[in-house]
């Protein structure tokens, strides 16, 4: 069994100040073994970090539909953002990659794809996140455990990781992969670990986001 972080974001997101160098030694020192680079609309950072520690990357994107927004993996080029999320899945897939919502019910972040598109793209979708450590209402990670059972999708879990110290907070702990379609099928049979992080990621990734806007990202690998 490893153990798997499937949401993190890099400097190459605006809202994070990680640096890609930083998040592979930290994943080495929390036992992390592979980990999914979601950067927003984005996927440069998740390729070089892949460059840097092929053993450990997965490049994945996490995208902002017309909907709210999507959690793409194993892909190898940009999606886009501001297609329909039907036009986002059929590019996932076209890569050969696996798409799903993260934090579905997250209403106050704006970027939750909702229970009724959930519902009509079920058959489109390979996996719900289920547990999002950033979202501040519990109950909404409640709510998409409780549809992914319902519409027998597999779960998985993320830390949203924004700053290193939240890498590793929640992880899929599952069998090895070599494939995606592999990964997929771990999923039925992995243990969910979760830790919910402190409302005082959100100001860091604010500060982040204006240092950012300050070109004070310190954006070498």
């Amino acid at each position: 069994m490893i153990d798997v972080e499937l949401h993190a974001h890099t400097h190459f997101s605006s809202d994070s100040l990680n640096r890609l160098s930083g998040v592979i030694c930290t994943c080495r020192a929390v036992r992390i073994d592979r980990i999914a680079i979601t950067d927003h609309n984005q996927v440069e950072g998740a390729l070089r970090a892949r460059d840097l520690a092929p053993d450990l990357v997965i490049v994945g994107e996490e995208v902002m539909t017309t909907q709210g927004e999507l959690l793409c993996l194993f892909i190898e080029r940009r999606i886009p953002p501001g297609l329909t999320p039907e036009e986002t899945i059929d590019r996932v897939h076209e890569q050969g990659g696996l798409v799903g919502p993260s934090h579905p019910f997250d209403y106050p972040r704006r970027a939750g794809l909702g229970p009724e598109n959930v519902i009509r793209l079920r058959s489109r979708l390979d996996f719900i996140e289920a547990y999002n450590a950033r979202t501040r209402d519990k109950s909404a990670n409640a709510r998409a455990n409780a549809l992914a059972l319902t519409l027998d999708l597999p779960r998985t879990v993320g830390s949203d990781a924004h700053t290193l110290a939240e890498i590793g907070r929640c992880r899929v702990r599952m069998p090895t992969f070599t494939t995606p379609q592999e990964f997929l099928a771990g999923l039925r049979e992995a243990d969910l670990v979760t830790q919910h992080s402190p409302w005082t990621v959100s100001f860091e990734s604010r500060l982040a986001a204006v240092a950012h806007r300050l070109g004070l990202d310190w954006s070498d690998e």
